[in-house]
């Protein structure tokens, strides 16, 4: 498991990539998704996919970014571009912290463990996931999303809107 000073650092980014999505990084009881949390998108499972198995997949990433870090926490983006998207994944020590999906509703890879994909709407997240989840929408910072975090292990999916109200990205976060 990742020690306390990763974790946190995990949590400052995410809290800085995501801003207002919920108060502090926790979504309140009353909307947290019951059920069995989503731990797999693009064929990536956040617990058990490593990073050879992601390449074994998709083939040797388009790009590769190590992020400013402590000396004792190393925190590397990946990038792919696919035929028919792209994909993102933060690496931090050597856990899969983030996936992120974007690109064409054609794409069968790019979907959520449970089925959720580019191009569905919000009765397809509903119906897969439950009623329990924070819709936003800030028009002056072209912010229309919608996050679902899980009571028992608080991983959490965010799938980002067009102004169809269709999902044009899936990002999906291990616990912090």
């Amino acid at each position: 498991m990742m020690n306390l000073f990763c974790r946190n650092s995990v949590l400052v980014l995410l809290l800085l990539l995501f801003g207002t999505t919920c108060s502090a990084d926790h979504l309140p009881p009353e909307l947290q998704a019951r059920g069995r949390p989503e731990k797999k998108l693009a064929r990536i499972h956040l617990e058990h996919t490593k990073l050879a198995d992601v390449i074994r997949m998709y083939g040797k990433p388009s790009k590769v970014e190590k992020q400013p870090s402590p000396p004792d926490l190393v925190m590397t983006d990946y990038y792919w571009n696919l035929s028919k998207g792209r994909l993102h994944l933060l690496m931090v020590q050597n856990y899969i912290s983030l996936v992120e999906v974007e690109g064409s509703s054609k794409s069968g890879r790019l979907q959520t463990g449970s089925g959720l994909k580019i191009g569905d709407d919000l009765g397809d997240l509903k119906r897969i996931y439950g009623p329990r989840y924070k819709v936003r929408n800030i028009p002056s910072l072209a912010i229309h999303d919608v996050m679902i975090q899980w009571r028992s292990q608080e991983f959490s999916l965010v799938a980002e809107l067009d102004t169809r109200d269709r999902i044009k990205k899936l990002s999906l976060f291990s616990p912090e």
